[in-house]
């Protein structure tokens, strides 16, 4: 029993660490995206903020419930195909 209670706490420990790791390369990334911006907010400055912002709090659920990960990883794919199909013109 002792030995099951020592394996969850450090699985604990783990998923803190985890969550910590992700959290401090999104903030890491936001600095970034903030240091090469021009001055204002324009279309790409929000965009991109937002995409940071999302991929972080999506990875942070994904660390928080490892069993669905499908949701996590369905947030990812919806923002790279966003990515992918973003400036692709209609010449009707």
């Amino acid at each position: 029993m002792e030995d099951f209670i020592k394996v969850l706490f450090q699985m604990d420990i783990n998923r803190g660490i985890a969550i910590l790791a992700v959290l401090g390369f999104g903030v890491f990334a936001i600095v970034k995206v903030f240091s090469h911006m021009k001055e204002g907010f324009g279309t790409f400055n929000v965009r991109i903020t937002g995409i940071v912002i999302v991929a972080t709090f999506a990875s942070i659920l994904a660390v928080l419930n490892p069993s669905s990960e499908s949701a996590a990883i369905g947030i990812l794919g919806a923002i790279a195909g966003y990515l992918f199909g973003f400036g692709t013109e209609n010449k009707q």
